[in-house]
């Protein structure tokens, strides 16, 4: 009987040790689980705010434009890379697709400082070249900031 009572008493341990570890575990995963769960809420809030950014600057700018403060190029540069970087959803997308596209036939130009590097010939013929991609996106991108600003 003692040795019954041995084995019996060896069992119990093991299975308590075996339990412990497990409800260790157990804890430590939902502990990794809330901390997931709560960095992936944080990563929505933080889009969500950046798209609300996004919108928000995007108005400014069609609204900027439509006032004749801003030029047809810069729109698009600004518009394009406002909606890409900000994830925007697909409707929003669709009215700044114009932008995308002007922007992208405009990626060639330089700009900022290597604008400033380009000597006054090279600035002519790139400003002709803006200028005809204005005329002819023009009033597709008028219609496009009306939308985005109603």
């Amino acid at each position: 009987m003692s040795n019954y009572a041995l084995w019996l008493g060896l069992a119990t341990l093991i299975i308590v040790v075996l339990a412990a570890v497990a409800g260790n575990l157990l804890w430590r995963l939902r502990l990794q689980t809330q901390a997931e769960k709560s960095a992936l809420q944080q990563a929505e809030r933080e889009s969500l705010a950046e798209q609300v950014d996004a919108q928000q600057g995007i108005d400014v700018l069609a609204r900027c434009y439509l006032g004749g403060q801003l030029g047809g190029s810069e729109l698009a540069l600004r518009i394009a890379v406002l909606a890409e970087t900000a994830r925007l959803d697909r409707n929003y997308q669709k009215d700044t697709g114009v932008f995308t596209e002007m922007a992208a036939a405009l990626a060639h130009i330089p700009t900022h400082q290597a604008w400033k590097n380009l000597t006054a010939e090279q600035r002519a013929k790139y400003g002709t070249e803006m200028a005809l991609l204005e005329g002819k996106y023009s009033e597709q991108i008028r219609a496009a900031a009306a939308v985005l600003v109603e």
